[in-house]
């Protein structure tokens, strides 16, 4: 697998030729998917989890879109509306007329607002990577059902990818550092602008893992796009063997000869 790994151990120090961020170039698109972040689906797209939402991974598409927990929301709030339906028409007669209006007046707001989040959590999508259309593509949020266009970049006006971790640095008052870590891949143009992709929040023992389901989402994209990769600083690509856990390849800003990668990667899952 590949993974982004912090580069100094215990007691170690970086490199100074480390202390810029590394910008990997377009062939880390090339690399493999690590398995132990994705989700192959039986349609052959591989789906990686992130907060609230999932990465879906085809050859010429990425989407981020809702969790699919998230159906079950707009499913009850339709569910209740039936049922609200039902009564007042078997019990019109019957009902005190304070409670038809109330159950109206829920009606009327519960069914537009979820009927749009159903349709967001079924075919709407936060961000959508085609090759097709040859752009990366911000969708509309909840009132926009996640079909509606926000913001369109065309693959040219793309700089890099870039990867940033928050709760690393300690705190100014105790010096201690946060308990959760926070990763967030960014879009950054060439007028400088950012755009957000995707954030993952892990558990700071769990930070590999955020790196790793962040970085599987940056590769994909980068296949599509073109677009290089930016590391945070003090962090690297390395290739390391799951079987014992060894490093096989140390990053070092930069990644091995193309020949040499394909050999040590096959050997990796």
């Amino acid at each position: 697998m590949i993974a982004g790994d912090r580069t100094p151990a215990p007691g170690s120090r970086r490199s100074d030729a480390l202390t810029a961020a590394p910008l990997y170039a377009g062939s880390v698109a090339e690399i493999p998917l690590p398995d132990h972040v994705t989700i192959r689906r039986r349609d052959g797209q591989r789906e990686v989890l992130l907060h609230r939402s999932v990465a879906v991974i085809g050859d010429d598409r990425v989407e981020i879109k809702a969790a699919r927990s998230t159906i079950f929301l707009p499913l009850a709030g339709l569910a209740f509306c039936a049922a609200a339906g039902y009564l007042m028409v078997a019990r019109m007669g019957h009902l005190p007329f304070w409670v038809l209006v109330l159950l109206l007046v829920a009606m009327i707001f519960l069914v537009p607002l979820s009927g749009m989040s159903l349709v967001n959590s079924i075919v709407g999508a936060e961000v959508v990577a085609d090759r097709a259309k040859n752009s990366v593509t911000w969708q509309q949020g909840y009132l926009g059902m996640g079909v509606g266009t926000k913001e369109l970049t065309p693959f040219e006006k793309i700089a890099h990818l870039e990867v940033t971790v928050e709760g690393g640095e300690p705190n100014r008052w105790q010096d201690l550092a946060d308990d959760l870590r926070q990763f967030e891949l960014s879009l950054v143009k060439v007028s400088g602008k950012r755009l957000r992709i995707a954030r993952v929040p892990v558990p700071a023992f769990g930070e590999t893992d955020g790196m790793d389901r962040t970085l599987a989402v940056g590769q994909a994209i980068s296949a599509i796009t073109g677009a290089p990769i930016r590391l945070p600083e003090g962090w690297e690509m390395v290739e390391i063997d799951t079987g014992t856990g060894e490093i096989v390849s140390p990053g070092k800003g930069s990644l091995p000869p193309a020949d040499e990668k394909k050999e040590k990667n096959g050997r990796s899952s």
